[in-house]
């Protein structure tokens, strides 16, 4: 194992720690540790470039659960390091038929991405082997108990069926994973149609002053962009959204609901939440047949 330092964390707020890599400033995941009383909440375990339980625990001395915001590679590749997760039941069965890269392909990703001076000392030990775990479910409404603090699991499926976000009224933060952001993904095959994601969107609304900040996988917003999720789902079930083509995500052309900046999460006309989506899964049911090939979802 080298020693090259694989994560950093900021407190924003007390016992709550946005933890990032500390290896590159390319890649822009994020995961989160609540500290309770008795037990410490890890959201997300990123893609497993060194060991984050190790790291963790120089941050708490509580024993770490494990809970995940949907089954996405980038978000539960550390699994393994945590022994059992606890997952929205709806994503449980595609994360249990997971095929994630092995530990040669998930090195070569991380010596792509970071700095210079480090890419020697990084060693194959450091990454994580992917392995799914023991995984209980979690269910719309449910209430995690860390001793003293609470989060209130709210389902807002859409970039996958089982995307939940975790909301802690007492530091008065909302952990969304990728549920509602600037590149909120609808295209896979486990997501779901634009009429159901909206149904869920305003679901999650009713939340919305219970917090003052959406810290999510990539990315930190406002609750506001909820309500512009809303009108952006609107819009593309009334056929007049921007409709712009993008090509080049993951070799994949995309359809994204409002016109691009001049970055992927950057809107043209200043607004922040933007996604793409299956024009084939609008509405609720489809405008076809979906059919079921029985090939593994992707991950990513």
């Amino acid at each position: 194992m080298s020693d090259v330092k694989y994560y950093k964390a900021t407190e924003i707020a007390k016992g709550s720690y946005m933890i990032e890599y500390a290896f590159t400033d390319q890649e822009h995941v994020y995961c989160y540790l609540v500290e309770g009383e008795k037990y410490a909440l890890l959201i997300d375990t990123m893609y497993g470039y060194g060991s984050l339980k190790a790291f963790c625990e120089t941050l708490t001395e509580k024993p770490i659960v494990l809970a995940l915001t949907h089954f996405h590679l980038d978000h539960v590749a550390a699994n393994a390091e945590f022994g059992s997760c606890y997952m929205h039941h709806l994503d449980i069965a595609n994360y249990l038929d997971s095929k994630l890269p092995g530990r040669e392909e998930m090195l070569a990703r991380a010596l792509a991405e970071a700095f210079p001076e480090l890419k020697d000392r990084m060693e194959l030990s450091d990454m994580v082997e992917f392995q799914t775990v023991v995984t209980y479910p979690l269910y719309d409404g449910d209430v995690l108990d860390l001793g003293g603090r609470t989060l209130r699991v709210v389902h807002v499926g859409g970039h996958s069926a089982g995307s939940i976000a975790f909301i802690d009224q007492e530091a008065r933060i909302a952990y969304t994973g990728d549920c509602c952001n600037g590149n909120t993904l609808l295209g896979f095959g486990n997501s779901l149609p634009v009429e159901t994601y909206l149904k869920n969107l305003l679901h999650f609304k009713k939340y919305q002053d219970q917090f003052d900040m959406m810290y999510g996988g990539h990315q930190v917003l406002p609750p506001s962009v909820i309500d512009e999720g809303i009108e952006l789902c609107g819009r593309v079930i009334a056929g007049t959204d921007d409709h712009e083509v993008v090509t080049g995500f993951h070799g994949r052309t995309a359809i994204y609901a409002a016109n691009h900046g001049a970055s992927p999460i950057e809107r043209a006309d200043g607004k922040l939440f933007n996604m793409s989506y299956n024009p084939d899964r609008i509405l609720e049911g489809g405008k076809k047949d979906r059919v079921i090939d029985f090939q593994p979802v992707p991950m990513f």
